[in-house]
């Protein structure tokens, strides 16, 4: 039986700009081997392994600030920087916000531990609230990176109840993913929004693989979860894919900012678009 504490209450209060509802955030403990770090996946997301003390622990789930009280939900350094435009929607949407979740978790409680369900919950809300940020926080590619946390965790929650269809939710959890990282390249092409001041790029939390990172996941997602419904728009989609893949393994080199696992990783992701890519345009 698992005994170790793995998280804690911040002793500052953080206070909602929404509801004005004050609540003091969990925070993950580190160190003494609670995070027993296990396979980096194709998608970049570390697997962590249960250990006999701390059991099975989740970084993930508590990265995003909610308020309990109105379920706003947002990145720590967005948190309170609502503008009055900004304000004014996550008030009129608080109903949308519960009223979503409701059939799909019932018992969710943001004021109790966290658990994987609202670990879940606190990224699609994210998402959700990330719609109407500012362009300068940079909402498209933090949508997409709830998306992609919310669907490995709801793979998680499959693998603990596999009855309760957590499979399907990840799957659309992840097509939505798919589609917000090819728009982040639409948006910097544009110039509408940038990504280069965003801290750390993740997807997960122990790496930074920086807009390489970026640029790999905009192709393993579309490949294993874009739409596969009109083969010219796929064709078109996976051709996209490929030269965004080529910008990372073109030089070849692993350094810093290029670490050999992405490197690696990106030489097999291209062989497998330009696979799929072959076999379609053979069918056409």
């Amino acid at each position: 039986m698992a005994e170790g504490k793995i998280t804690y209450r911040a002793k500052n209060e953080t206070v909602c700009p929404v509801c004005d509802n004050r609540f003091h955030r969990e925070e993950l403990l580190t160190g003494g081997g609670r995070m027993n770090a296990g396979e980096l996946t194709d998608e970049l997301h570390r697997v962590y392994l249960p250990t006999q003390k701390y059991g099975e622990v989740y970084p993930l789930i508590y990265p995003v600030s909610t308020c309990p009280q109105c379920w706003y939900s947002a990145y720590p350094t967005h948190f309170t920087t609502l503008d009055d435009s900004e304000l004014s929607v996550m008030e009129e949407t608080i109903g949308e916000r519960k009223n979503m979740f409701r059939p799909i978790f019932p018992n969710l409680d943001f004021d109790s531990d966290r658990g994987l369900v609202e670990g879940t919950a606190s990224y699609v809300l994210a998402a959700m609230c990330y719609e109407h940020r500012r362009p300068n926080c940079n909402p498209t590619f933090l949508r997409g990176l709830s998306f992609l946390r919310a669907g490995w965790l709801a793979n998680d929650l499959h693998e603990h109840r596999p009855q309760e269809n957590y499979d399907y939710m990840a799957g659309i959890f992840l097509r939505k993913a798919s589609f917000f990282y090819g728009e982040v390249l639409e948006c910097e092409r544009s110039g509408s929004e940038s990504i280069e001041d965003v801290p750390h790029h993740g997807p997960d939390l122990d790496n930074n693989f920086g807009f390489d990172g970026v640029l790999y996941l905009l192709g393993v997602l579309l490949l294993k979860y874009g739409q596969n419904d009109d083969a010219a728009r796929r064709i078109k989609a996976l051709k996209d894919a490929r030269s965004a893949v080529s910008r990372i393994v073109g030089m070849g080199q692993s350094s810093k900012s290029k670490p050999s696992a992405l490197l690696d990783l990106g030489r097999e992701l291209h062989k497998k678009i330009k696979t799929e890519l072959e076999a379609l345009s053979s069918e056409a």
